[in-house]
């Protein structure tokens, strides 16, 4: 007997629709045994062991891990901004003329000089990015061009003229040394490129010294009358060595401005502008009267290292 599969399908869509829940239940637990059922290899007294936890972490590893770029150097760092450093530099110095008064303000000189040099040396410390302190000590040399008396100005051997020049037959040599020792302030003016300013002050005291090697002296004869009354006086003039020399320490202070160019690390090429003051440099005057400041100025170039 042939069975028509239309009629198959219908009595299966019967029987499903009969079923009471107990067999869909019954279903339903079967379904669960065969999904849960162990492996055919396995053995069923054994419990499965557990899947191995994932955990995250932020552990590279060695193989694919990339390598960190070395740090940049930064735009501002050239160097040491705090410690010890040292700077040492020289260059032209200018002497201006220095007028005292001799013999109670009776007599009137002023001395010229020619244009010397000068050198510091300075060991210091900055205490923060800017602020330095340090000792300063120093040379500095100007030659005498000349000796002014009475404000005038000749190249002559009389002294009734007044003029003593450097290279005449009455001023043999002269010559003017200062050795500074000051305690220095520098403030570093803020800036995050090579060329940086800053502006400096010192107080301290100063060694000067002082040589004039002179020809002239005066010699003065008073012509009298028979009877011994004195009728004139007349002055001769006779021209032999004396060179005098003398030397003390003065109070003394500065003022300054300059540039710093950085090189390498910790190495700056330094230029300045110095102002060096000795409110009253006695070495010229006889102790009977005042004699007016003494100013040097001074353009240096150099190198400051940074420890």
């Amino acid at each position: 007997m042939r069975t028509n599969p239309q009629d198959v399908q219908l009595a299966t869509l019967a029987s499903s629709a009969n079923t009471t829940p107990s067999d869909n239940g019954s279903s339903q637990d079967q379904w669960k045994s065969l999904t849960t059922s162990p492996s055919p290899g396995s053995d069923p007294m054994v419990a499965p062991s557990p899947s191995p936890a994932i955990t995250a972490t932020n552990d590279i590893s060695p193989l694919v891990s990339e390598s960190k770029p070395k740090p940049l150097l930064k735009k501002d760092d050239y160097g040491p901004q705090t410690g010890w450093g040292l700077r040492t530099s020289a260059g032209v110095a200018l002497q201006q003329s220095i007028s005292a008064g001799l013999f109670h303000g009776n007599l009137h000189q002023d001395i010229y000089f020619q244009p010397g040099f000068r050198w510091d040396i300075e060991p210091y410390y900055n205490i923060a990015n800017g602020f330095s302190f340090g000792f300063e000590g120093g040379f500095i040399y100007n030659r005498v061009s000349s000796i002014l008396f009475s404000g005038q100005n000749v190249n002559t051997a009389s002294p009734q003229a007044g003029g003593l020049v450097y290279g005449g037959p009455t001023l043999g040599n002269g010559a003017f040394y200062q050795v500074p020792a000051l305690l220095n302030m520098k403030f570093q003016i803020p800036n995050s490129g090579r060329l940086r300013g800053y502006c400096l002050g010192g107080v301290g005291g100063v060694w000067e010294y002082t040589t004039v090697s002179l020809s002239q002296t005066v010699t003065q004869i008073e012509s009298t009358s028979v009877n011994g009354e004195i009728t004139s006086l007349s002055t001769s003039y006779a021209y032999t060595p004396n060179t005098t020399s003398s030397h003390q320490w003065n109070f003394a202070f500065q003022l300054g401005a300059g540039f710093q160019y950085n090189l390498l690390p910790g190495l700056d090429l330094d230029t300045s502008f110095k102002t060096f003051i000795t409110p009253n440099p006695l070495i010229f005057s006889d102790g009977t009267s005042q004699v007016k400041a003494s100013y040097n100025y001074a353009l240096e170039i150099g190198l400051a290292y940074r420890f």
